[in-house]
């Protein structure tokens, strides 16, 4: 009687896109490339969230600046939408216990997504 695989990977997805929210509209969390580079260049630590469909020109790019971790899941319309905007492709989340709850969540759901 094994636990329903699906239905904890639906619940994690919710609880991200919930805390991606909340980032978004308490001003935690930086979208787009060129913010996302001003915030790195400032010397913040963090990490990103890329969009699977980012042109690898972009990411190649992002990840020359960016020396720390980043996790790849979502498109960059469903990124978009889950903050009200149109298509989103790069997030910085900054390390703070906002950031690491929402580090752990990502690396739980991505380690279930992987385990098939």
């Amino acid at each position: 009687m094994g636990i329903d695989k699906e239905k904890i990977k639906a619940s994690l997805k919710k609880q991200i896109i919930n805390l991606i929210q909340l980032g978004w509209r308490s001003r935690q969390i930086t979208i787009g490339f060129d913010d996302t580079i001003a915030q790195i260049r400032k010397g913040k630590k963090g990490y990103l969230i890329l969009a699977e469909d980012i042109a690898e020109r972009t990411k190649r790019n992002i990840l020359r600046e960016h020396k720390g971790e980043y996790f790849q899941l979502f498109t960059k319309l469903e990124l978009g939408s889950f903050i009200g905007r149109g298509e989103v492709g790069i997030i910085f989340v900054p390390e703070t216990k906002f950031g690491l709850k929402l580090k752990n969540l990502l690396k739980q759901y991505l380690e279930l997504d992987t385990r098939r």
